[in-house]
């Protein structure tokens, strides 16, 4: 169809010398200088808190957040006058596998991350911290009775400064298997226009990266023209990425400590793994937005169906992490 196929920035990278190679890396590093992402400097502006019979609001400058006891997070993020929740976001444990994950039968070892991700439960909702400078709430997730073990602890800062800063980790046990990926996932009430990320150009994984080049990239959110839908979609390394709905509205998120991955698609995992060709895909409705601290590679280094190598695994006997900032106020 004469469009360039996600793979082929890599191919070209490890063909070229390498010389060639070592410009590439080095003017990647050079733009991470160039586009380094400005120091927080909002204006502060006093929270406002709205305590109800089962919901915790959190008022700010041009912003609005509606934490819900009932349904165990926040239900509502509105920001410019525009909601960005359709419902509340949880931890994402799995993704639809890919042909690899087939082939080298890690979908039938991880497949308790399926049932983690798609029976979830909020055990306990806690306010940490109430000023007119800073929110803290705490949530806890489990997946019982379906996986029992698996919690997941997320916490949201919101501040004076009209950033909220969300971290989520999930607590590793002996014998667990590795995991697909770790983050939080939320979708739109309705498809988004727009995303643009600052970081890697192209769809990338952890062993499919190098041929990147860094930097502003956009797109419009879709699944590439796999004959099979599976897992895509992936950005690693971004230091920011930006919704932007069709009224010129957008929500932006930012790295904290590190940058994150994310995939902003039409359809959850759910959705893609139960199509076995992209015609039994429904109509888009929404925009799925996952951000991950840790995503596993897609491997078929010398054979599709050979292992990720060890570095681009995930260990499901340690902690994993994602911390990101979303800003709620200011442009």
């Amino acid at each position: 169809d004469g469009t360039e196929k996600p793979a082929m920035q890599e191919v070209r990278y490890w063909y070229s010398s390498p010389e060639e190679r070592e410009r590439h890396d080095a003017a990647n590093r050079q733009a991470e200088k160039v586009f380094a992402l400005p120091k927080r400097a909002g204006k502060k502006s006093p929270l406002r808190v709205i305590h109800g019979d089962g919901a915790l609001g959190v008022r700010g400058e041009g912003f609005e957040v509606l934490f819900s006891y009932v349904e165990g997070g926040p239900v509502s993020l509105q920001r410019g006058g525009r909601e960005w929740l359709w419902r509340v976001p949880r931890p994402a444990y799995w993704r639809a596998p890919t042909e690899n994950d087939l082939g080298n039968g890690f979908a039938l070892e991880s497949s308790l991350w399926a049932a983690a991700d798609s029976w979830q439960k909020c055990e306990i909702m806690e306010l940490l911290m109430e000023s007119p400078s800073k929110v803290i709430v705490r949530f806890v997730y489990t997946a019982l009775p379906a996986v029992p073990g698996v919690e997941t602890e997320v916490f949201y800062d919101v501040e004076d400064t009209g950033y909220m800063t969300v971290s989520a980790c999930c607590h590793g046990r002996t014998g667990r298997p590795g995991m697909p990926l770790f983050g939080l996932r939320f979708s739109t009430p309705e498809p988004v226009e727009q995303v643009e990320w600052l970081g890697l150009s192209g769809e990338t994984y952890p062993d499919r990266k190098k041929g990147g080049v860094f930097g502003w990239h956009r797109e419009v959110p879709h699944i590439p023209a796999y004959l099979v839908p599976q897992e895509c979609g992936c950005h690693v390394d971004t230091h920011a990425a930006v919704l932007r709905a069709a009224d010129g509205t957008k929500l932006t998120l930012e790295q904290v400590e590190e940058p994150f991955a994310f995939s902003a698609i039409p359809y959850t995992p759910q959705q893609l793994e139960q199509a076995a060709h992209r015609e039994e895909l429904p109509r888009p409705v929404r925009t799925v937005v996952t951000v991950c601290g840790a995503m596993r590679g897609v491997g078929g280094i010398n054979s599709w169906g050979a292992d990720v190598e060890e570095p681009y695994r995930i260990s499901g006997e340690r902690d994993q992490k994602v911390v990101f900032a979303i800003r709620l106020a200011g442009q």
